[in-house]
């Protein structure tokens, strides 16, 4: 048990140093270094290596605690709110596929550029059942752009708000 806790204890220290020196603290950490991502890796890979961990390769989620991702209707939904989602975090009570789920999505919008959100949710909404078109970089630096002031996650009633 020891050799399974260790090297995660190691990288929650790590992460808890980064996101110190940073000023992120108090924000939800991301479940892979971003370093840990090859340049020019596909949304797949992307998924793969830093979603994967809470939303599992299937997209299923976990049972109470992380929501799924294949047919979830956030997902298959408004491009613009996936995306600040994904960008600045979501924070408290979230209905997927009539269950809620109370969790905290991290930020990823210092993490990734344009090209790899738009690769990753572009991935996601073509994934395990999901029919939603593909998401264009040129959408995620409009988001981007809009929200760059926003400093914490988002709620589901911010969300719904109109506008966003």
């Amino acid at each position: 048990m020891q050799e399974e806790v260790m090297p995660r204890l190691r990288w929650l220290v790590a992460v808890g140093l980064v996101l110190g020196a940073t000023g992120l603290v108090g924000q939800t950490p991301a479940a892979a270094p971003p370093a840990a991502i090859p340049a020019g890796a596909d949304g797949a890979k992307i998924f793969a290596i830093t979603c994967a961990a809470c939303h599992l390769a299937n997209g299923v989620g976990t049972e109470g605690k992380i929501p799924p991702l294949a047919g979830s209707e956030w997902v298959n939904g408004s491009e613009e709110k996936l995306i600040r989602i994904v960008l600045q975090g979501l924070t408290g009570d979230v209905e997927v596929q009539g269950e809620v789920f109370n969790g905290a999505m991290p930020t990823w919008g210092g993490a990734f550029s344009d090209e790899q959100i738009a690769s990753v949710l572009s991935f996601v909404r073509r994934s395990w059942g999901n029919k939603a078109p593909p998401v264009a970089a040129a959408t995620v630096a409009k988001v981007r752009a809009a929200t760059a002031t926003r400093k914490l996650p988002w709620t589901v009633k911010e969300l719904l708000r109109p506008g966003n």
